[in-house]
């Protein structure tokens, strides 16, 4: 025990050290890291681990196991899945993300037993496409064969680098709605940690540079480049930061599932649409069977459903509608407080046209789900070539 104690101590000191920000992310947030969070932290920030003493999961034995894993789940999802681990694609379309499935029966907030009506109305969505798409009983087998199990995800273990570039068939054809759920959040989660993995390490880069007095014609372009895309005026660095940062994986799954129908909805089987994006190019989407008349908007299109997270994100961290939204969400980590989706989503009101009633849904589907849980939870680290 001594042994183990003095050791993490070594590997919080050198996370200190190198001000490693997935560390301090975590720690702001009074969360205790077991000694092979920490590791994966550090081997993530391609750190050294410390060396004087004997770790409980060395480097090498970290990198064989992980080697396993990924050689399992890649002769496992090659051979059953011919849609997993594909290069990534995203959209350019960056217009205002709306709610585009709608339930027409509201919520009682005081009454579980309405969200469960919600969840069998979901279900209820047919998927139409063929059987070249794999089936998500396939999936459970698959995510069993890895040990990826939720309940191990919620009591700190690391998520398993397992990326969908579709969504499986037949989630409503599985035994219960918690399977459908697990299958749809195993599928969801890993997406969305990637991505607020690359979130932060943009993050780490434009706050190093700015503390920097004289940086280089390359860094200062890719600086430049940041406050584009961020649509940030006259380069104000606390505005960037502002926008580039991370959305809690609560509020990511929850939006998810209602705006797909936990993974059933028309636009999410055959467009890879799990939020609902707007595009106003005519004839490059999906036209809502609801839209009115006079309406001209259609429902985008994605390559894969990673381009759909992506967009997803881009557009809460720069939209003016989410103004509020980041404004929150930036006065907690500079305050050092848990970055808390609950809280967060009082300002997704513009989401959706139902307002206050779509962010009741959202609390509904987070707590109902315990979907908080994954807010602390760190994706394993993955190969460049094994990244979706």
């Amino acid at each position: 025990m001594k042994v183990n104690y003095s050791y993490i101590e070594s590997l919080i000191e050198t996370a200190e050290k190198h001000e490693v920000e997935e560390y301090q992310f975590y720690r702001d947030r009074g969360r205790k890291l077991t000694i092979k969070q920490l590791e994966l932290i550090l081997l993530k920030s391609g750190i050294e681990l410390p060396k004087d003493l004997t770790p409980k999961l060395s480097k090498s034995e970290l990198k064989k196991i992980y080697a396993t894993n990924l050689l399992q789940a890649g002769a496992l999802v090659s051979v059953v899945f011919a849609f997993v681990l594909l290069p990534g694609f995203i959209q350019t379309n960056t217009s205002l993300v709306k709610s585009t499935y709608t339930i027409t029966k509201s919520i009682d907030s005081n009454n579980s037993n309405e969200i469960e009506d919600m969840d069998n109305r979901f279900f209820s969505q047919k998927d139409t496409r063929g059987y070249n798409t794999p089936p998500a009983r396939s999936l459970l087998a698959l995510f069993e064969e890895l040990k990826y199990d939720l309940k191990e995800i919620r009591n700190g273990e690391p998520v398993k680098p397992v990326f969908f570039t579709q969504l499986p068939r037949g989630i409503n054809e599985l035994d219960s709605i918690s399977q459908r759920k697990q299958v749809f959040i195993q599928v969801v989660l890993p997406l969305v940690l990637s991505e607020n993995q690359k979130i932060l390490l943009i993050r780490k880069k434009i706050k190093f540079l700015a503390n920097t007095n004289s940086i280089s014609q390359k860094e200062k372009k890719w600086l430049e480049a940041k406050f584009k895309q961020y649509r940030v005026k006259n380069n104000n660095i606390n505005e960037l930061l502002e926008k580039v940062d991370i959305i809690p994986p609560s509020i990511a799954i929850a939006q998810a599932a209602y705006e797909s129908g936990w993974g059933t909805s028309r636009f999410a089987l055959e467009g890879n649409s799990l939020f609902g994006q707007r595009t106003w190019r005519s004839g490059s989407g999906f036209v809502p069977k609801e839209r009115s008349s006079e309406a001209t908007f259609e429902v985008t299109k994605f390559q894969i459903i990673r381009a759909s997270v992506k967009a997803y994100k881009k557009n809460l961290n720069t939209h003016k509608s989410y103004k509020k939204f980041r404004e929150l969400r930036a006065e907690m980590r500079n305050s050092k407080k848990e970055i808390n989706g609950i809280k967060l989503s009082n300002h997704l009101t513009t989401y959706s046209e139902i307002g206050e009633k779509y962010v009741l849904y959202l609390k509904q589907i987070i707590d109902h789900n315990s979907l908080t849980d994954f807010d602390k939870s760190i994706l394993l680290p993955t190969n460049k070539h094994n990244q979706a």
